[in-house]
């Protein structure tokens, strides 16, 4: 597709601070075809260079494998090279970004000038999932996805849902693809036989359901992964696990997911971290569902809320995040923290590994998943 040219880059981190880098994977996009992936390691910045156990247990980049790499300050300019002039993808382009400006800022150097978008950001536009973590997408998408969380394969993904989406929108540039109003996400199921399903073939196969429309103003454009964020209208969270009933299970949204049951608040034990707690959830997390979330944080005596009020007290963000600042995460729920914390409301904002740490004191056990 003519104009459809971007680079779709990736990052993995060495411990919880966004700036500790120390592996980069850029993919280059031209005319909507694929063309030269390239991936880096190197150390974190001085002061970020150290590696948590659960860092390494997702990508698998100890210190030792990259004690003889430059640091990222000398590895940058190559990454850089590469991007060049082109517009930047990312999945959950938030934290990518944010990592990067940490990163060229702990490194003295200057963070460059990219326009970023979200592939994560698109999908939840475009497509009607479960869940919108990076292999969950490919795969509905049809796109062979293997070696998750290595940056050189994320980035590739990343660039091959964007084209995938493209091609089902039949539009030829990313701005056009940024620009779409979406009015109802096409719903996938990720059953093998669908989730192969791409190209022209499925999108004439979607019929009725793939309803978008070009912005008729160019006031409505939005070429940043924030103006893309939120999630679409009335789309509800994934599926109920067994913690709920059959009945209520049973009842679908709009869109075909369960709703989500609201627990009876059960803990009772004052000493708990969660007890007492205001807590929202935004973005999927990779160990349990949100109703299973729901339910865990019940039990400890905190009260899950579906939207952030100025009576939260914590925003739990999933989809891989890392870290604790609204800001680098895009969707409405984190703005609104982000919001709120400006005015001087005091709202503790955790990531998936701090969520299941706090959640681990109660139940004895951390069960950590893949994470993006």
């Amino acid at each position: 597709m003519a104009g459809l040219s971007f680079a779709a880059i990736d990052v993995e981190t060495a411990n919880s601070a966004r700036g500790s880098i120390c592996a980069v994977g850029v993919t280059v996009v031209r005319d909507g075809r694929r063309g030269d992936t390239a991936s880096w390691l190197c150390r974190p910045p001085a002061g970020l260079d150290f590696f948590n156990w659960h860092n390494i247990r997702v990508h698998g980049i100890s210190a030792a494998m990259v004690a003889d790499q430059p640091e990222f300050a000398q590895r940058w300019p190559e990454v850089v090279g590469l991007v060049g002039e082109l517009p930047v993808i990312a999945h959950n382009a938030g934290f990518d970004s944010g990592a990067i400006r940490e990163a060229c800022g702990r490194s003295g150097i200057q963070a460059p000038a990219w326009s970023f978008g979200c592939s994560l950001a698109l999908a939840r536009r475009h497509l009607n999932l479960d869940s919108y973590r990076l292999p969950n997408v490919a795969a509905a998408l049809g796109i062979d996805f293997t070696n998750h969380h290595d940056a050189a394969a994320d980035a590739a993904a990343a660039a091959d849902i964007v084209i995938a989406l493209a091609a089902r929108a039949g539009v030829d540039s990313l701005s056009a693809l940024e620009r779409m109003v979406v009015e109802r996400p096409l719903r996938v199921e990720q059953t093998p036989q669908s989730s192969r399903a791409t190209g022209p073939s499925a999108q004439t196969s979607a019929g009725g359901r793939w309803k978008a429309r070009m912005s008729a103003s160019s006031g409505q454009a939005s070429g940043s992964s924030a103006s893309a964020g939120s999630r679409p209208a009335r789309t509800s969270d994934r599926a109920a696990s067994g913690a709920v009933s059959t009945e209520a299970s049973s009842r679908r949204s709009w869109f075909g997911r369960a709703e989500l049951v609201l627990p009876e608040v059960v803990g009772g034990d004052p000493s708990h971290p969660l007890y007492g707690e205001i807590i929202v959830f935004t973005g999927d997390l990779a160990a349990m569902t949100r109703q299973e979330a729901w339910n865990a944080i019940a039990a400890c005596g905190a009260t899950p809320a579906r939207n952030v009020t100025r009576r939260t007290t914590r925003l739990v963000i999933g989809d891989g995040f890392q870290g604790a600042d609204p800001g680098a995460f895009t969707t409405t729920k984190a703005r609104r923290v982000a919001e709120l914390q400006t005015r001087g409301q005091r709202i503790e904002v955790m990531d998936e590994a701090g969520f299941l740490a706090v959640l681990g004191r109660e139940t004895g056990r951390l069960e950590t998943s893949d994470t993006a």
